[in-house]
């Protein structure tokens, strides 16, 4: 029976919905805030608290984090070592027919060989240029000496040497300080070795029985949920092998590209740079920047100012390559994340976890967005329902085939509305495999 609310001069057709004064004389459709407050405020302080709740779990999550970060860290690397090696386990399992604890255990026992054969290579060849170097450093230093003399600043022999005396009686005075930060380095050391060992075993069974791990850990779901989180971890897990079968690629270009033009300029110590920038490139947007600083500072060092440039040449090229061609054309969709945002997350991913956070912010942002979009019907990866596969399928292949747009050229021209299309366009566009399934058959 409609009911007519004396507040609104409305009448209403659900009387249950509405709420008597305190007097009992009026009727109103909806009960009246606590805090006299419009509309628009209470929303506002709802999205300032929904703020506060996520930065609070952000919180605890990083505390956390560093309170099992020696056993989390290793675990996490020992993912990506999986994802990065998965394609030499289904080489060696589905082609070989090698039992898959057997084909697992080659391909880890291969993966140290080769880290162990490149350490090994870098220390011969520091072991062997110390000499040439200690030569050079001695000519650098008469050359700094020389222009310290005859600089503006007026520096004379009999201060070069007062500095010399000040800074062996510094080191005389913090032998204990120096010994307690040795001691730690030993003790970090065999932590790094633990945690290595610790990552090698994960990465062994994530590839002998990954599956078996995965599965187990979904029985906790039921029905379509199972399916859906099952569906996002497979899109995430094609991101996370993309990333780092192309990080590696990508550095390793990075590393030896400038590598051959450090020899060429007869720097000393090309190897063991070389496996520095290998490591350094991993870190996204700086890495390779830091180690092209590296090569610099060692061309002028040792070569002078003409060398140094040509280096810084060859530095700036070397990254524009792979910046703008290796990188999109190798990882396509499977990390598309703004620049800005890779940068953000980098700049917090040190500041809270240091180099460890640099390393690994990336490919998990890529990965947690990816389960996202898929999470909210926009599959990044429909080629995965057409049959495609999680472990060796191409990310190029398993996303829509087409292009995406390019920004307008005016500013202010990109709206909601043209974001909205472009998500339309791309969803209805098949991917490579959803167009090969879909083609008649002989």
């Amino acid at each position: 029976m409609p009911v007519f609310c004396t507040a609104c001069d409305a009448q209403w057709e659900q009387p249950h919905l509405l709420w008597r004064s305190p007097d009992m004389s009026t009727l109103h459709h909806e009960k009246p805030p606590a805090l006299p407050l419009t509309r628009s405020l209470r929303q506002v302080a709802a999205v300032a608290l929904l703020v506060v709740l996520v930065f609070a779990a952000g919180w605890v999550v990083v505390q956390v984090f560093g309170a099992v970060s020696q056993v989390l860290i290793p675990i996490i690397v020992g993912v990506l070592l999986a994802a990065l090696l998965m394609p030499a386990m289904l080489l060696l399992n589905h082609r070989v027919h090698m039992p898959r604890h057997l084909a697992a255990g080659v391909t880890v026992v291969g993966l140290l060989a080769l880290i162990g054969g490149t350490i090994f290579y870098a220390g011969r060849s520091i072991a062997g240029g110390i000499s040439n170097v200690s030569d050079s450093l001695g000519k650098v230093l008469d050359k700094a000496e020389e222009w310290l003399a005859t600089s503006p600043f007026g520096v004379d022999q009999q201060q070069l040497q007062n500095l010399l005396a000040e800074g062996r009686a510094w080191v005389t005075a913090h032998t204990s300080s120096l010994s307690s930060g040795a001691l730690n380095a030993t003790t970090t050391v065999g932590t790094a070795a633990v945690g290595a060992v610790l990552a090698l075993i994960v990465t062994f069974f994530l590839l002998a029985e990954g599956d078996r791990i995965l599965s187990w850990m979904l029985m906790v779901f039921r029905g379509p949920t199972r399916t859906k989180v099952r569906e996002t971890i497979r899109r995430s897990w094609v991101t996370l092998g993309s990333w780092a079968r192309t990080q590696v690629i990508v550095s390793a270009v990075d590393a030896v590209g400038i590598g051959i033009g450090a020899a060429i300029l007869g720097l000393p110590f090309v190897v063991p740079m070389i496996v520095i920038t290998f490591l350094l490139c991993f870190i996204p947007m700086v890495g390779a920047t830091l180690a092209g600083i590296m090569f610099v500072l060692v061309a002028l060092l040792f070569k002078g100012l003409v060398p140094a440039l040509i280096m810084l040449g060859i530095v700036v090229v070397v990254v524009h390559l792979e910046g703008n061609l290796m990188q999109p054309l190798l990882m396509g969709k499977a990390v598309n994340l703004h620049p800005l945002v890779v940068l953000l997350g980098v700049a917090t991913g040190t500041y809270l976890l240091g180099l460890t956070g640099a390393l690994l912010t990336v490919p998990f942002m890529a990965a947690i967005n990816v389960g996202y979009k898929y999470w909210v019907g926009r599959d990044p990866f429909p080629g995965l329902d057409a049959g495609g596969s999680a472990l060796s399928g191409s990310p190029r292949k398993l996303a829509p085939h087409r292009k995406s747009s390019k920004l307008p050229q005016q500013v202010g021209a990109v709206t909601p509305d043209w974001i909205q299309k472009e998500r339309v366009l791309e969803k209805s566009t098949p991917s490579e495999v959803e167009e090969e399934s879909a083609a008649p058959q002989d």
